[in-house]
């Protein structure tokens, strides 16, 4: 790990040197709007604002995309698919987004029990350049849920706005050798003492921002303790419309499924999709049996998921890393915090009034499965 530290203007630079290496990918502010992640364009590069905090989107798509080929049959014609490495970098992501694909790594190439190669094509030669949050949105809460603005590790290069320059924080020697190509000299400690202060503001307004929201005991122990039907599921999840996008836009959330499709002279391509635990077909079993068929089910599997059985099984981590992404995208609504607080209230329908209910649904929010 070093320090260096970069002109405003060396930003371009260092862009352009990773999009010569690489195919680049990017959160970018320099658009109205949001931070958003796209793929590079070259002619943009000067134009290139760093994000203040995350972007709209998830970036899970290049790791896992939303539908991926991964066979075809039968012998002899089988495929034999790519699974090569490819030369990746990301430019741009927060923590939040970082470790969501710590997520990934425990699941997909950490977990013995099957190694994904795919999965392990797209992640082995990433190339990550994070960057430090300095504002914050309404809807983050990273450290409600054990994490923080800014990273730590598990990055080649970091960046951190700091007066008018780049403290570069390196953690690999690509990243090192990368941020020496440009011209950058070793940071200067009055440098490093600024970012600390930077970080120390942030993470006090952020902790301001979610005071309303913190419970005596954490995220994890609550979903634990509350396994059956809580009030706080069927209050809160009385407006949810199973529509999935909180699901699809969670940067920690890797449920699919398999697909079987006719091609041409007989054979068939097999490929998979990314699927919900909010739709009513997800846990459908032969028969059509289903333990899950009531909305409220699926709307509190999803959150012991994400706070009992993940961190079960991965080392007491939670699959959630307070981006509020699903809090922004939700058509009904739903805070995730607020359901989290109020599993430790005895009566959730006394503090809060329930809404009204949606058609179909009746007034506990168990909406039968359509």
């Amino acid at each position: 790990m070093s320090f260096f530290q970069i002109s405003r203007d060396s930003l371009p630079d260092l862009l352009a040197a990773l999009y010569d290496r690489r195919e680049l990918f990017w959160v970018n502010s320099s658009g109205e709007g949001k931070p958003r992640f796209s793929r590079a364009i070259k002619d943009e590069i000067p134009d290139y604002v760093l994000p203040p905090y995350r972007g709209v989107e998830p970036i899970k798509g290049i790791l896992f995309p939303p539908k991926q080929e991964v066979a075809e049959y039968p012998e002899p014609s089988r495929k034999i698919l790519d699974i090569e490495p490819k030369e990746r970098a990301i430019f741009g992501i927060t923590a939040c987004d970082l470790e969501g694909i710590r997520i990934f790594d425990r699941v997909f190439m950490e977990d013995d029990e099957f190694i994904d190669p795919f999965y392990v094509a797209n992640r082995k030669n990433l190339f990550i350049v994070t960057v430090d949050c300095t504002d914050i949105y309404p809807s983050c809460f990273c450290s409600l849920v054990g994490g923080q603005p800014f990273p730590e590790n598990g990055f080649d290069i970091n960046l951190t706005p700091v007066e008018n320059s780049y403290l570069v924080e390196t953690g690999t020697t690509d990243g090192e050798e990368l941020i020496r190509e440009i011209g950058a000299h070793e940071a200067p400690k009055d440098l490093i003492t600024s970012r600390e202060k930077i970080r120390k503001a942030v993470i006090s307004r952020l902790e301001k921002q979610n005071q309303p929201f913190e419970t005596p005991k954490d995220f994890i122990d609550l979903v634990t303790e509350n396994q059956k039907q809580a009030k706080s599921y069927e209050h809160h999840g009385s407006t949810c419309v199973s529509c999935g996008a909180c699901t699809y836009i969670c940067p920690g959330c890797f449920c699919f499924a398999i697909s079987d499709n006719p091609l041409e002279n007989g054979i068939f391509q097999r490929s998979t999709t990314w699927d919900s635990c909010q739709f009513s077909g997800f846990s459908r079993m032969a028969g059509m049996l289903n333990p899950r068929g009531k909305m409220v089910q699926r709307f509190a599997h999803r959150y012991n998921h994400k706070f009992f059985h993940y961190p079960w099984r991965y080392g007491g981590h939670p699959a959630c890393v307070g981006c509020g992404r699903c809090i922004d995208n939700c058509m009904g609504r739903i805070d995730m915090r607020a359901t989290l607080r109020d599993l430790s209230a005895q009566s959730v329908s006394a503090m809060y009034p329930a809404p009204s209910p949606l058609p179909g649904e009746n007034p506990t929010g168990q909406t039968d499965s359509k």
